[in-house]
């Protein structure tokens, strides 16, 4: 399991989504000296709703994150393929003040 601890932008306001009584927040986040690589962020269970009653877009905060990297077919015979970047988020702290 890959662990990092990022600084980082919430580019969109956090999506809570409920499915069979368990919660799922998703978010778009840029790295914090890096405002060209934008990442796509998601919560599970109690850090989910916490992040959506916690945050709003443009917050700037610290999370503790696993990478996951999922690879996607593009065009319609399925001959190209994309890698696309998820985090999923497991701790979460504030900096702004």
């Amino acid at each position: 399991m890959n662990i990092v601890v990022l600084t980082v932008y919430l580019l969109t306001q956090p999506k809570l989504i409920k499915r069979k009584h368990q919660n799922f927040c998703y978010m778009l986040i840029s790295l914090d000296n890096i405002s060209n690589i934008n990442i796509k962020a998601f919560a599970i269970g109690k850090i989910a709703k916490y992040i959506f009653d916690s945050y709003q877009q443009d917050s700037r905060v610290i999370i503790e994150a696993s990478i996951y990297i999922k690879k996607n077919r593009l065009l319609k015979k399925n001959t190209k393929k994309m890698k696309i970047v998820f985090v999923k988020i497991h701790k979460v702290y504030n900096i702004d003040k």
